[in-house]
C-alpha cells in the first residue's frame, strides 16, 4: 500500500493580520488539504504575543487596571474578528472565545493581587494567544469547506519543565502527539495546532521560546514521519541577511540544515533557533514560503549541500550582547580553567553565544545575553576566588553593548581566503573586531563588534560576498566574466582570441574566462552563465550579416548601462567591463561599472582624453571604490606603453618628455604618401584595412592623437587640467562627422597640395611624418619634418614609435616601437589588460 503524502504547515504570526488574511491563508491550506493530508501549527495573530506579554509585565507590577484594558482590547479584537471569518455557530464559539478571556483576566487578576509574575503563569498567559487564533484559524477553515479541528498543544505535547524555553520529550511526546493527531487523520479531518506551548512534567503550559510554532511543527513532523513542513511567513524565504539592515538582501534558494541553525542562532528571524533539530535526523525537508506567493520557490531546507557561485550563503546578527573575559598569565596551562568556566554558568542558567580562546591560554573570552551578563560575572568571580586571590587569574572584564555577526556557509570548507574577505573590509571601514570564533567544520566565522558597528558590518559582508546579487548556481572560484560594451570589428576578434587562447593565455592564472554579456548600439544580450562557442560564433555571424545584438533571441534593446545592471544583478566572478567602442556615452558606464563593482578595460579614448575634470572623477571613483582601470589599447593598441610607463613611475622613475608617432594609420598614410600615392587613395586603402577610427577624419585631423597623447601625459603626470594644447591637423576638423562619401569628396581637393608639401621635404632632405611631444604641461600635436635617418624618420607602414626621457632614461631615452594600427594588434593590446586585471585579482 502506498503511503499518503502527509505535510506539517505552521502559519506565522505575519499571515495573520486581520480578518482577510486569516481567510486568505485557510483558502490555502485548503487547497493543500484537497490533494494530500495536512497538519496546519499556527501562531498568535500578529501583536498579540507581545501584548500579553505587556499585560503580564504590568499586572506583575500590581498595575490591574492596565492589564484587564489590554485584555478588553484583545478581547474585542478576536471577537470581532470571529464575525468576519465565520458565519456558523456564531453564539457557541463566541462563548469558546469568552471562556479563553476569562481565564487571561482570573490570570491577570491574580498577578496583580499578588504582585508577582511566576514563569509558569506568564507561560500560561502567553499561551491563550496561540489558543485563541487556532480556534479562529480551525473556524475559518470550516468556512472555506475543509473539515477541521483544533487542539491545544498543552493538553498533549510532553516537554521539559524550563518555562520559557521547554524541550519538548522526544519518546514521550511521539507517543502522544501520534495518539491525538493520527485518528484525525484517518478521519479526513484538518488538526489545528497552537504552536510555541506545551505540557511540562507537572501538566502546567510551558512555552519553546519565541517563534516556538516552528519547534512545535518540525517536532510534529517528526512525530508523525512527515513528508516536508512548510513554514508559511509573509516574505519569500530566508534571506541572505535581515531586509530592515540591508535592502538588497535576496531569499536564499537552498540551505542544509546546519546552515539554517547557524542562521537562526544568531538572529535570523524567520526561524526558532532549535526547529532542524527534530526534522534533521529524519531528513525532513522544510521549507519556507510567501503566503501570499505561494508559486514562488522560498527556501528549502534538507540535509544536501548546494555550493551556489559562492561559499557564504547569508549574514546574520544578534544585538544586547555582552563580552565576559577571564584573563590571566597564570591560566597557560592550568587544567580545567575552561570546565570552571561552563560549570559556573551553567549552574547559573546562563546561555553562552560565542567562546573565543587565545592561543596562549591566558584569556577565555565569551558572549552572553546582556540580560545575564551581570549574573555570569558574579557566578565567575565566585568559581574564580581562590585563582583571583592568588593572581592566577588577574581580572575579569565585562564588556557590554556588543553585537555578535556570523557569516555562514558551508562552502567556506576548504575555500581559502574567506577569512581574508571578512576581516579586511571591516579593517578598511575602521570597524574593530573585539572577538573572533571559528569552528573546525568551518561553516561559520562568528566575530564581535560594538553594537553600534553591526549594521554597517552586515551590509559591508553582504556587498563582499556579493549576496546582494543573484546566485547563477555554480561554484567555480576559477571564473574571470567579461562584459563587452562594443561589439565591432576589435570586439569580435578579441571574443575570437579568447576562445582560442584562453587555456594558454590564462592558463597560467588559474583562471577561465567567459563572455557573459555584448552590447552595441542598438543593445544587448545577457548570459550570466557565459556564451557558449556555438553561441557566440552565431551572434558574430549575425553581426557580419549586418544585424544588431537587438535583433537576438533574448536581447533587449536598452543601453549598455542597463546591459551592467542586469548582468551585476547576477553574483559574478571578477567582472571586466571591455570597451571596445568609441562612444561617447562610454564615462556613465565606467561610473555605473566601478559601483557595481566591476573593472574596466578600454580601447576608447574619448573618457580619459577628452575634458579633464571627467578624466580626475573617473580617476577618483577608481580609488574609492578600489576598482582597476586598463587603458593599453588608447594610446599603442597592442604596443606596451602604457605598462611600461606605469613601470617606470612604480619604480620612482620621473618622466620628462614623451614624443614619437602615435599613430599607425597615419604612419600607415604617409607611408603611402612617399611611395606616390595620393592622399585621398592612401585613406581610402587604410580605412579598408582597417586602421582608421569609425570616423576617419578624427585620424586626419589629428584629434585622435591628441587624445593618445593627452591620454599619456595624464597618466604620466606631465600635463593637468591646465595644459596648453597645440594642435595641427592634415585636414581642417570640420570634416569631423561628415558623411564617408562627402569626406572623400574634400579629401580629393586635398591630393595636390599635400604632393607639394611632401615634395619641399624631400627638397631639404627630410620626411613628413606626423609626431606628438608631451612636455610639462604642453602637448605639441602635428605634422613635422624630420631628418630621414632618424629614428622617427625610419617609420614605415602602421609601426609607432614612442620615446620616453626619463630621469633613469636621459642620456639614452626609452624606445618603443613596433605595429601601432590594425584590428589584431588591437585586439591583443585589449587582451593584455585583461590578463593584467586578471592577475591583479586572482
Amino acid at each position: 500500500m502506498t503511503k499518503t503524502r502527509l505535510e506539517i504547515h505552521k502559519i506565522g504570526a505575519t499571515c495573520l493580520r486581520s480578518a482577510d488574511a486569516y481567510l486568505d491563508t485557510a483558502a490555502l491550506m485548503a487547497g493543500m488539504y484537497a490533494q494530500y493530508p495536512i497538519v496546519v501549527v499556527v501562531s498568535a495573530m500578529a501583536g498579540v504575543t507581545d501584548r500579553l506579554d505587556q499585560a503580564a509585565a504590568v499586572a506583575g507590577r500590581k498595575d490591574r487596571t492596565k492589564a484587564l484594558k489590554w485584555a478588553e482590547e484583545l478581547y474585542a479584537r478576536h471577537t470581532e474578528l470571529l464575525g468576519a471569518v465565520t458565519t456558523h455557530q456564531i453564539e457557541s464559539r463566541m462563548v469558546d472565545l469568552g471562556a479563553l478571556f476569562s481565564e487571561l483576566t482570573d490570570l491577570l487578576q491574580a498577578v496583580a493581587l499578588l504582585g508577582q509574575l511566576s514563569l509558569p503563569t506568564r507561560d500560561r498567559i502567553l499561551a491563550i494567544g496561540e489558543k485563541l487564533s487556532a480556534r479562529l484559524f480551525a473556524w475559518s477553515l470550516e468556512q472555506r469547506q475543509a473539515r477541521s479541528r483544533y487542539l491545544d498543544a498543552d493538553g498533549f505535547l510532553d516537554t521539559d519543565a524550563k518555562h520559557g524555553q521547554a524541550t519538548p520529550l522526544l519518546e514521550v511526546a511521539d507517543r502522544t502527539i501520534k495518539g491525538v493527531i493520527t485518528p484525525l487523520l484517518g478521519s479526513g479531518e484538518i488538526p489545528v495546532l497552537t504552536g510555541f506551548c506545551g505540557r511540562g512534567p507537572d501538566g502546567a503550559t510551558t512555552t519553546l521560546g519565541r517563534g516556538g510554532a516552528d519547534l512545535t511543527a518540525t517536532f510534529v513532523a517528526s512525530a508523525l514521519q512527515a513528508d516536508a513542513v512548510v513554514l508559511w511567513t509573509d516574505v519569500d524565504g530566508v534571506y541572505s541577511a535581515n531586509p530592515k539592515t540591508v535592502p538588497e538582501a535576496r531569499p536564499i534558494v537552498h540551505l542544509n540544515y546546519r546552515e539554517a541553525a547557524e542562521l537562526s542562532y544568531y538572529g535570523a528571524k524567520l526561524l526558532h533557533g532549535r526547529c532542524m533539530i527534530p526534522v534533521s535526523a529524519k531528513r525532513i525537508p522544510v521549507k519556507v514560503k510567501d503566503h501570499q506567493n505561494p508559486e514562488k520557490a522560498g527556501t528549502l531546507i534538507d540535509s544536501g549541500f548546494s555550493p551556489g557561485s559562492h561559499p557564504v550563503k547569508g549574514i546574520s546578527a544578534i544585538l544586547d550582547q555582552s563580552l565576559v573575559s577571564i584573563e590571566g598569565k597564570g591560566m597557560a596551562g592550568l587544567s580545567g580553567v575552561a570546565e570552571k568556566v561552563f560549570t559556573a554558568l551553567a549552574r547559573a542558567g546562563i546561555s553562552v553565544t560565542m567562546i573565543s580562546q587565545s592561543s596562549s591560554e591566558a584569556t577565555i573570552c565569551l558572549a552572553v545575553p546582556s540580560r545575564q551578563v551581570a549574573g555570569a560575572e558574579i557566578a565567575l568571580r565566585r568559581m574564580f576566588r581562590e585563582e583571583l586571590s592568588a593572581g592566577q587569574v588577574e581580572e575579569i572584564v565585562v564588556r557590554r553593548r556588543v553585537g555578535l555577526l556570523a557569516v555562514v556557509g558551508l562552502g567556506m570548507a576548504n575555500t581559502t581566503g574567506v577569512a581574508a574577505r571578512v576581516f579586511s573590509p571591516l579593517g578598511k571601514a575602521g570597524i574593530n573586531v573585539l572577538a573572533i570564533s571559528q569552528g573546525s567544520s568551518e561553516l561559520s566565522i562568528s566575530l564581535a563588534v560594538d553594537e553600534s558597528d553591526v549594521d554597517q558590518a552586515v551590509r559591508i559582508m553582504h556587498t563582499e560576498f556579493g549576496l546582494d546579487r543573484v546566485d547563477t548556481g555554480e561554484d567555480d572560484r576559477r571564473r574571470l566574466d567579461l562584459l563587452f560594451f562594443g561589439f565591432g570589428k576589435i570586439g569580435r576578434e578579441l571574443i575570437q582570441l579568447i576562445f582560442d587562447r584562453h587555456a594558454a593565455a590564462f592558463g597560467r592564472l588559474g583562471l577561465s574566462p567567459r563572455v557573459i554579456a555584448v552590447s552595441d548600439r542598438s543593445g544587448y544580450r545577457v548570459e550570466p552563465n557565459g556564451f557558449s562557442r556555438s553561441e557566440m560564433d552565431a551572434m558574430i555571424q549575425a553581426k557580419r550579416d549586418r544585424k544588431g545584438v537587438s535583433s537576438l533571441r533574448g536581447a533587449c534593446a536598452k543601453s549598455a548601462v542597463d546591459m551592467l545592471k542586469d548582468a551585476l544583478a547576477y553574483r559574478l566572478a571578477r567582472p571586466v567591463v571591455v570597451d571596445v567602442t568609441d562612444s561617447d556615452s562610454a564615462v556613465s558606464v565606467y561610473n555605473s561599472a566601478f559601483e557595481l563593482g566591476c573593472d574596466v578595460v578600454t580601447a576608447n579614448k574619448k573618457p580619459l582624453g577628452g575634458d579633464y575634470d571627467v578624466f580626475e572623477k573617473l580617476r577618483a571613483q577608481i580609488e574609492s571604490r578600489a576598482r582597476m582601470l586598463k587603458a593599453e589599447a588608447t594610446v599603442g593598441a597592442g604596443l606596451p606603453v602604457v605598462d611600461t610607463m606605469e613601470m617606470l613611475l612604480a619604480t620612482g622613475d620621473r618622466i620628462r618628455l614623451v614624443e614619437g608617432c602615435f599613430s599607425g594609420t597615419l604612419g600607415f598614410i604617409m607611408s603611402r604618401l612617399e611611395a606616390g600615392e595620393d592622399f585621398s587613395a592612401a585613406v581610402q586603402r587604410a580605412v579598408e584595412a582597417g586602421y582608421t577610427e569609425p570616423d576617419p577624419a578624427a585620424d586626419l585631423t589629428g584629434a585622435d592623437v591628441a587624445r593618445k597623447a593627452l591620454i599619456l601625459g595624464r597618466l604620466s603626470g606631465l600635463v593637468h587640467a591646465d595644459c596648453s594644447l597645440k594642435l595641427e591637423g592634415l585636414v581642417d576638423p570640420s570634416l569631423l562627422g561628415k558623411d564617408p562619401d562627402v569626406l572623400m569628396r574634400e579629401l580629393r581637393s586635398c591630393d595636390e597640395s599635400m604632393r607639394r608639401r611632401l615634395e619641399a621635404a624631400r627638397s631639404q632632405g627630410r620626411v613628413l611624418r606626423y609626431v606628438a611631444k608631451i612636455c610639462p604641461e604642453s602637448v605639441e600635436v602635428g605634422p613635422m619634418l624630420v631628418a630621414a635617418d632618424s629614428g622617427i624618420g625610419n617609420l614605415s607602414g602602421t609601426d609607432n614609435i614612442i620615446v620616453f626621457t626619463t630621469d633613469r632614461y636621459a642620456e639614452r631615452p626609452l624606445v618603443i616601437t613596433g605595429p601601432g594600427a590594425g584590428v589584431s594588434v588591437t585586439a591583443m593590446g585589449v587582451m593584455s589588460d585583461i590578463l593584467r586585471i586578471a592577475a591583479g585579482r586572482r
